[in-house]
């Protein structure tokens, strides 16, 4: 008898042990909390995560680490996610499930939030009474940012879908407009009498008819309805053209300069694609000027050895655009070019301006993107 009592024992020690080692070894943060949420044990990783000490996280509550229950955060914790919490807490102490999941976020002790996802299950004692939650945490930030830009990007596919099928009716429209404009012309031409001012009326009408017919272009571009069709172009010539456009969108507080050199030969690129890369970094240099200000938009003959054999620098053409704006800091520019990464509030921009002109000037064979407040790049 003794000795089946004392092998129990051992047997018992060594599965301590091993559950033991678990816990302290275990990749995935894992709290033993009372009822209420009070901590009672936290293993190494969740320590980490959170970026406590193990001895820290003794006896806090859980609800600590949710910044909707902290003081500063203006949501309180009747939010949805919290009620839905409470929810699940309750049908698991009444023994109606087995454990729950649950994703919420997190906030570290140097303030810096994440996604964490929930599993907590109940322990019990030998008479079947509650003893402790069991809570496992895991960050799940990148799956979570994951998830948010397929949603934006299927977004941006409908919203492509949606500019192609306008576009391609608003062009059947202003192709109308721009042949009566044409029709009144020739009438006016043949006519006896000539009203005065009527063929300065036709002519702003068919530009801005022309106007109209160049942004469906660029809508469809926006939205592939349109295959590249790279030739040779004169940079100086295209961002004159735009200028009037340039003038309207960005506003009268906003002052836009042009500085054009002469000495700029042509470059290979699809007009459409071209027209976008200004208007996208015209808007980006407006979007950070709140209160006005100057853009200044510099075209320059360049040589560019970055995209050049060595010894045999290639002739490019340098578009730059300038704000004097507040600037970027350097967490910013790091992540400037990422697609959806935006300082804007939310509604105000889908992050995807700065990442599409990258994508059309490598395309286009060009390179170099630089970024402050300047936005400069060399096509050759």
């Amino acid at each position: 008898m003794n000795v089946v009592t004392q092998f129990s024992a051992a047997h018992d020690y060594d599965r301590d042990l091993r559950f033991s080692a678990m816990f302290e070894a275990a990749a995935i943060g894992i709290g033993i909390c009372q009822p209420d949420g009070k901590i009672l044990e936290a293993n190494p990783a969740l320590a980490k995560m959170l970026g406590y000490s193990r001895e820290e996280l003794a006896g806090v509550h859980a609800h600590e680490f949710y910044p909707e229950f902290r003081p500063e955060f203006p949501r309180r914790p009747s939010d949805a996610n919290s009620v839905q919490e409470e929810r699940l807490l309750g049908e698991l102490l009444r023994g109606e499930c087995a454990s729950f999941e649950i994703e919420k976020r997190c906030q570290r002790k140097d303030g810096s939030a994440f996604w964490g996802h929930f599993t907590v299950s109940l322990a019990r004692d030998t008479r079947r009474q509650t003893a402790y939650l069991v809570a496992m945490l895991a960050d799940a930030t990148e799956r979570k940012c994951m998830e948010e830009h397929l949603r934006e990007a299927e977004k941006m596919e409908v919203i492509g879908r949606l500019a192609g099928g306008i576009a391609h009716d608003f062009n059947n429209l202003l192709t109308g407009v721009l042949l009566y404009c044409d029709l009144l012309s020739a009438g006016l031409a043949d006519s006896a009498v000539k009203p005065a001012g009527l063929s300065q009326h036709i002519d702003e009408i068919r530009m801005a008819g022309e106007q109209g017919a160049a942004l469906t272009q660029q809508l469809l571009a926006i939205a592939r309805k349109q295959a590249a069709e790279p030739r040779p172009l004169l940079i100086n010539e295209i961002v004159a053209s735009m200028e009037s456009l340039l003038r309207r969108l960005i506003g009268e507080p906003i002052e836009l300069v042009t500085t054009l050199d002469p000495s700029a030969g042509p470059v290979l690129a699809d007009l459409s694609q071209f027209r976008q890369v200004v208007l996208n970094l015209v808007l980006n240099a407006r979007d950070a000027l709140p209160h006005g200000g100057k853009i200044r938009l510099i075209t320059r003959a360049a040589e560019f050895p970055g995209l050049s054999e060595p010894g045999n620098p290639k002739p490019s053409v340098s578009l730059a655009v300038k704000d004097n704006g507040c600037g970027m800091n350097e967490e910013t520019r790091g992540h400037l070019f990422e697609p959806f990464f935006t300082t804007k509030n939310p509604g105000e921009g889908t992050g995807l301006g700065l990442a599409t002109v990258q994508r059309i000037v490598s395309e286009a064979g060009g390179g170099n993107p630089t970024a402050e407040r300047t936005r400069a790049w060399h096509l050759h």
